[in-house]
C-alpha cells in the first residue's frame, strides 16, 4: 500500500512538473508569440526605453556624419607618412579621384532616389578594389570601385545604388538599434521572470525527489529519487534558460528589403531590371576564383546565389507585370557614356587591385579597359604588370613583353610613363645578347630621362639598380647628377624669361638629348650638359 502510494505521488509529481516546465520550454523558441510581441510594444512605450534608443540613434548619426568627413579628406593623405596612410586608409578608405566619374555616379544616384523622398542623398566612390558597398545613417552612399568595374552595365549600377537608398530609406539602421535594445529589456525582463521560477522549480525538485526515494524504500526506490533530482538539474540549468538573448538576424531581413526596393526604384526610372542576375552571376564567378573578391560585398557564395534565385523569383513573379509594361516603351541597360567613363574606372581599379595582390581582378579590369580604350598606355603598362607577375609560362612573358610595348608606342608623344621603358631594358637584358647593349643602354637612359621629366628633375629611387643594369652590359661611365635646387625664400620673385631657342621640354626632345640622337643639341656623354637635369627654380614671393 505504502509502495503503490508512492508509485501515485511520483506520477502526480511527474504531471505537476510537466505542467510547470513546458511554459519554460516554449521560451526556448525562436519565434515571439503574440504574447512577447505584445510585452515588446509595452517595453517600446517605457520613456527610459524609449530615450535610451533614441540616445543611441543620434551617436550613430554623429558616429556616422565624422566618419563621413574623415573620409571626405583624403586629399590630405598625401601629407602623412607610408605607416600612417595604411592606417588612415584601412580606417577610412580613399575617395576615388577622378571628378568626372564622381559626378556621373552622384547623378545617378540622385535621379533613383524615389519620388518625395524626405532623405537627401550624396553617392561617393571609394578607391577599393573589393566589391562593397555601404550607406551611412546620414545619406551618404560609398561604393568602391572595385564594386562598379565589375558591373557590365547603368541598369546593374543603378541596382546597386538603389539598394543601398532603401536601406536609408526604410530606416534600417535606426531599425537595427531599436530592436537590439528592446530585444536586451525584453530578455532582461524574461531572465529575472525565470530566475524566480528557477528558484521556485529548484525546491520543488529538491523536495520532491527527496519524498519520492523514501517513499519508494530501498535501493530501487533511492535510484528512482536520485534520478528525478538528476533530470531537476538539467531543466533547473542553463540548457533550459536563455541566459543570454540571441538577437534575430536582422542583416538578412534588411538586405532582402533592400533587394527589392532597390529592384522597384531602378525599374521606377525605367531600368532594366533583367540586368541584377547578371550581376550577381558575374559576382558569383569571380568570388568563385579569388574568395578575396567577395571579402566586403556578400562574402558568402551561397547567399549570392540565394539573392540571385530571389531576385530572378521577383522578376518572373511580382514584377514581371510592371516589367513588361515597361518594355514597350524601352528600358535603358547601358550607354556610350557608360562604357567610356569605365575605361578609366576599371584601369585605375586593376592598377590599385595589383597592390593588393588581387591578380585575378587586376587582369579582369586591366583587359576590359584596353578593349574598352584601346590606345591608353597606362592600362597597357599595368596589364603587362600583372601578366608579368602572376605568369608561369614562356607566353605569358610574350604577353606581357607586347603590353610594355603597346604602352611604349601609345605613350610616344606625351612621354609620361618611364616605367615601360624599364621593363623592355629588362626584357632585353633577360635574353643575354650582346647585340641588344646599344638598345638596353637606350631604354634605361630614356627611363631615366622620363622620369626627372615627370619628377622636376629627380633621379629615381632606384637609380643604384640602373648603374648596376648599366654595369652588366659594359657602360661604366654614364652618370647623371642629381638636380640643385635653388631656394629664393625670403627673397624677391624671380621673373623668368622664355628664351626662344631654350631646349624643347617635349617628349621625344628629353629622350634624343639623354640617349644623344639629337645632334642640334649635342651627344649626351658621361659629362654632357644634355644629360644634366635643369636647375630647379623655385619662386616664393617675398613677404610684404
Amino acid at each position: 500500500m505504502i509502495q503503490r502510494s508512492g508509485i501515485a505521488r511520483f506520477g502526480l509529481l511527474l504531471c505537476a512538473l510537466f505542467w510547470f516546465v513546458s511554459p519554460l520550454l516554449a521560451q526556448t523558441a525562436t519565434e515571439y508569440s503574440d504574447k512577447d510581441k505584445k510585452k515588446l510594444a509595452e517595453i517600446a512605450q517605457r520613456p527610459e526605453v524609449a530615450k535610451r534608443i533614441q540616445d543611441t540613434w543620434d551617436e550613430r548619426r554623429r558616429a556616422d556624419m565624422q566618419y563621413a568627413f574623415n573620409v571626405n579628406q583624403t586629399s590630405k593623405a598625401l601629407e602623412l607618412s607610408g605607416t600612417e596612410l595604411a592606417t588612415f586608409r584601412e580606417k577610412f578608405g580613399e575617395l576615388y579621384n577622378n571628378p568626372i566619374l564622381l559626378r556621373y555616379v552622384n547623378s545617378l544616384g540622385q535621379r533613383i532616389v524615389p519620388t518625395g523622398s524626405p532623405n537627401l542623398y550624396s553617392f561617393r566612390l571609394l578607391l577599393d578594389p573589393v566589391p562593397r558597398a555601404e550607406a551611412l545613417s546620414t545619406g551618404t552612399i560609398y561604393i568602391s570601385t572595385g564594386l562598379v568595374s565589375m558591373l557590365d552595365s547603368e541598369a546593374q549600377l543603378a541596382y546597386v545604388l538603389g539598394h543601398e537608398i532603401a536601406h536609408v530609406e526604410r530606416r534600417h539602421a535606426y531599425n537595427e538599434i531599436r530592436n537590439y535594445i528592446l530585444e536586451e529589456e525584453f530578455d532582461k525582463d524574461k531572465q529575472a521572470d525565470v530566475e524566480k521560477k528557477k528558484k521556485i522549480f529548484g525546491a520543488v525538485t529538491a523536495i520532491g525527489g527527496a519524498a519520492i526515494g523514501g517513499a519508494a524504500g530501498g535501493a530501487s526506490g533511492a535510484f528512482i529519487g536520485g534520478a528525478i533530482g538528476g533530470i531537476g538539474g538539467i531543466v533547473g540549468g542553463s540548457l533550459l534558460f536563455r541566459n543570454k538573448f540571441q538577437p534575430t538576424e536582422w542583416s538578412t531581413v534588411f538586405e532582402d528589403e533592400a533587394d527589392e526596393a532597390g529592384l522597384k526604384y531602378m525599374l521606377d526610372q525605367n531600368y532594366d531590371a533583367r540586368e541584377i542576375p547578371r550581376m550577381y552571376a558575374r559576382l558569383d564567378n569571380l568570388v568563385g576564383r579569388d574568395s578575396r573578391a567577395g571579402l566586403g560585398f556578400i562574402g558568402n557564395p551561397a547567399r549570392t546565389r540565394e539573392r540571385q534565385a530571389t531576385i530572378t523569383k521577383l522578376i518572373t513573379t511580382s514584377y514581371k507585370a510592371a516589367l513588361e509594361a515597361k518594355m514597350k516603351t524601352g528600358l535603358t541597360g547601358s550607354g556610350p557614356e557608360f562604357q567610356l567613363l569605365m575605361a578609366a574606372l576599371k584601369r585605375d581599379n586593376g592598377v590599385i587591385a595589383i597592390d593588393y595582390d588581387l591578380y585575378a581582378v587586376a587582369r579582369d579590369n586591366l583587359e576590359e579597359a584596353v578593349k574598352l580604350r584601346s590606345n591608353d598606355p597606362r592600362a597597357h603598362y599595368y596589364l603587362g604588370k600583372v601578366i608579368a607577375a602572376s605568369g608561369r609560362t614562356p607566353e605569358d612573358t610574350q604577353a606581357a613583353l607586347n603590353e610594355f610595348l603597346e604602352a611604349i608606342q601609345y605613350d610616344a608623344e606625351r612621354g609620361a610613363y618611364p616605367e615601360p621603358h624599364l621593363e623592355q631594358a629588362l626584357h632585353q637584358i633577360s635574353q643575354n645578347d650582346p647585340g641588344l647593349q646599344d638598345q638596353i643602354k637606350k631604354e634605361l637612359k630614356t627611363y631615366v630621362a622620363l622620369y626627372q621629366r615627370q619628377h622636376t628633375g629627380q633621379l629615381p629611387p632606384n637609380m643604384y639598380i640602373i648603374y648596376d643594369y648599366l654595369l652588366l652590359i659594359g657602360d661604366k661611365s654614364w652618370y647623371v647628377p642629381p638636380a640643385a635646387v635653388v631656394s629664393t625664400k625670403n627673397v624677391d620673385a624671380l621673373f623668368v624669361t622664355q628664351v626662344p631657342n631654350a631646349p624643347s621640354t617635349s617628349a621625344t626632345d628629353v629622350v634624343n638629348r639623354a640617349v644623344g640622337s639629337d645632334s642640334k643639341h649635342g651627344s649626351a656623354g658621361s659629362d654632357s650638359s644634355a644629360t644634366k637635369p635643369a636647375v630647379k627654380k623655385t619662386t616664393t614671393p617675398a613677404p610684404h
